[in-house]
């Protein structure tokens, strides 16, 4: 009987790091394209991979506009390095769909134009501002060069229907309100809880 029992639970812990690793086979590559998409600004492509309850909120034409008009107006240059994944976390199936956040990490280099951010109070209100979008990550101004350096570890929810591996990407921010809208409540509260049951 004993036998049996720990045949029963091996076989279980056996199926879930399966179910766990065909998960992370399927969204690998698709995360790879996306973090290709992003260092190369290729912003259609990401628009093309985000989870699209985004556009809900804000039109796609709009979106792809913003990004690609982003650097040129607000006088910075967003340069992303170093893109690499940390941790897959257990799926979470709710109704018809799978979620599963995916732990990351990046530098941001955000270089300033210097005709637009020639003040130290111009350069603190950016530092002030940074600070309350990236809260806790380990944010650098270079002087010499103009910039902030951002070393940045997130989660981006990886989401698909069931059964299909058609994997979108959305990024999760505890602070910002808008994820609320964009996000069953169920995974909001595993994330809070740092996705344990």
């Amino acid at each position: 009987m004993k036998k049996l029992l720990l045949i029963f639970l091996i076989g279980i812990l056996t199926f879930q790091t399966t179910w766990s690793q065909s998960h992370e086979l399927t969204i690998q590559p698709k995360l790879d394209q996306y973090f290709l998409a992003t260092q190369t600004k290729d912003w259609k492509t990401v628009l093309d991979m985000i989870n699209p309850k985004i556009f809900s909120l804000a039109p796609r034409d709009m979106m792809e506009q913003m990004y690609s008009q982003m650097e040129n107006e607000a006088g910075m240059r967003f340069d992303f390095e170093n893109m690499k994944v940390l941790d897959f976390k257990e799926g979470l199936v709710l109704t018809d769909t799978i979620y599963v956040p995916v732990d990351y990490s990046m530098t941001m280099d955000i270089y300033l134009n210097p005709d637009l951010y020639s003040t130290e109070k111009e350069i603190q209100q950016l530092y002030e501002s940074f600070q309350i979008t990236y809260l806790g990550q380990g944010i650098q101004f270079i002087k010499e060069n103009l910039k902030f350096s951002l070393d940045i570890k997130n989660t981006l929810i990886a989401s698909s229907p069931l059964n299909q591996e058609s994997w979108t990407f959305l990024e999760y921010k505890a602070n910002d309100p808008l994820t609320s809208f964009l996000l069953p409540t169920e995974v909001i509260d595993r994330l809070q809880r740092g996705w344990i049951e």
